[in-house]
């Protein structure tokens, strides 16, 4: 029998992270088990966490980062299936019934996203962003993904010296172990956007994305045969 564990690492989210653990809550194959890593939270996140009772397991830490976060979740978790929900994110109600049964079909797969829409979260004005783009996409991000437990043995942790992109950076490792992975086609992630998510502050997600990619090209260059 699989074990599906939920990991939500969370920073100053008291607005959203209630409704990304409802969501998870409504899942047609319910999580065994949901992890919220609060990273330090100054305002009510743990406390809004822990008022689901025994449905939630919340952990606090001192605020060390996203990494070091999902790091937490991914030790505290007990499930050999993995999947991260950000809390600010939304899931709709049959993501896990839909990848692990595709998980279960394809055993030589050792994860599998899935297609997610952005969405403005409430209290943005819509006249003020215009040129948000609602439009659906695959996407291979830390919300739309669900992992056999044993790539992160392969792959490694986050990495922990970075604000942002430290998915990108262990995605772009796993590649480069050959992990397998397969994008499902069905829309099953809402992605919220707001004024203090990442896509608010290009400038440092470019910067973040640029020393990520340095980081991979390095590393093929030292490998054996690399250019």
């Amino acid at each position: 029998m699989d074990f599906l564990s939920v990991i939500i690492p969370a920073y100053n989210r008291e607005s959203y992270v209630s409704q990304a653990i409802e969501s998870a809550l409504r899942q047609t194959r319910p999580p065994d088990e949901i992890v919220v890593i609060d990273d330090g939270s100054t305002d009510r996140t743990a406390e809004i966490a822990r008022s689901f009772g025994k449905s939630v397991h919340c952990l606090s830490q001192s605020n060390q980062g996203i990494g070091a976060a999902r790091n937490a979740g991914l030790q505290a978790a007990r499930g050999n299936l993995i999947a991260f929900l950000d809390s600010d994110d939304l899931w709709l109600e049959r993501k896990m019934e839909i990848q692990t049964a595709f998980l279960h079909a394809h055993p030589e797969i050792d994860l599998v996203t899935c297609h997610m829409k952005p969405f403005l979260s409430p209290e943005i004005d819509p006249t003020t962003v215009p040129a948000f783009d609602a439009k659906e996409m695959a996407a291979c991000n830390p919300s739309c993904l669900l992992a056999r437990r044993e790539i992160f043995t392969r792959t490694g942790v986050f990495a922990t010296d970075r604000r942002g992109g430290e998915f990108v950076a262990w995605f772009g490792q796993a590649q480069e172990k050959g992990i397998q992975y397969q994008i499902v086609p069905e829309l099953l992630v809402r992605r919220r956007v707001h004024l203090t998510n990442t896509v608010h502050d290009r400038r440092r997600m470019n910067s973040d994305y640029a020393n990520i990619l340095k980081r991979q090209l390095d590393r093929r260059r030292e490998a054996p045969g690399g250019k």
